[in-house]
């Protein structure tokens, strides 16, 4: 199998090493630079240097050819960009590595993550377990926590009609992370403009969705 770990950290090595063992392709991205070139001497593998949240990055590593990408990043809220990032870019499946945020089932089925690895209590054996068994998702174990992810539906008369989806302005601490448009998600480019119609799913917390609905409800 193709394979792609974002983030270069212990459990991305580690995961890397298991996956060469077992005869995958694996690329790695790290974005700091005397790391990719550390992980470069030490892996059998491809090491990408660059930040894994861009496009550019993804499609340099391959993204739309990859069986499998793995978000091992240290923050959930990068790996769960990368992984809508990476489906929305071609990638078959994405395994998303969560630590200290509790998260509802639902959240990563909305945003089309295919399962979820819990460093607590997933070691790299079981990741490499994962990465061959679709049916492995560990999503049983979710419970919801204080992060949810709210879906607009922009009408007619919204006033976000025509905004570039990067230019609207949210709280600090929420995140359009996906655009349906037509039943297709919608690749993220800079300028894409909101249309009636369209499904607009954002990355929010309990004390900023009220300011949220607000901007969507005008």
């Amino acid at each position: 199998m193709y394979v792609i770990i974002a983030g270069g950290g212990v459990v991305g090595y580690y995961t890397a090493q298991f996956l060469n063992k077992a005869d995958h392709d694996v690329v790695v991205i790290e974005e700091d630079k005397a790391r990719a070139e550390e992980l470069s001497e030490k892996l059998e593998a491809v090491v990408v240097n660059g930040n894994a949240s861009e496009i550019k990055t993804l499609q340099e590593a391959g993204v739309e050819n990859t069986d499998v990408l793995l978000a091992l990043t240290g923050s959930d809220e990068s790996n769960i960009l990368i992984s809508i990032l990476g489906k929305q870019l071609g990638a078959k499946r994405v395994l998303t590595r969560i630590t200290h945020i509790e998260y509802s089932e639902d959240i990563f089925k909305k945003l089309g993550i295919d399962s979820v690895i819990y460093p607590e209590l997933a070691i790299a054996t079981q990741i490499e377990e994962m990465v061959r068994d679709p049916d492995i998702t560990g999503f049983a174990m979710l419970d919801k926590g204080d992060i949810d992810v709210v879906e607009f539906r922009i009408d007619q008369k919204s006033k976000l009609i025509g905004k570039a989806v990067d230019s609207v302005k949210l709280p600090d601490k929420s995140k359009i992370v996906s655009l349906v448009r037509g039943g297709k998600i919608e690749v993220f480019k800079p300028g894409l403009k909101i249309q009636p119609g369209d499904n607009v799913l954002v990355l929010t917390n309990n004390k900023e969705i009220q300011k949220v609905e607000q901007i969507f409800s005008k």
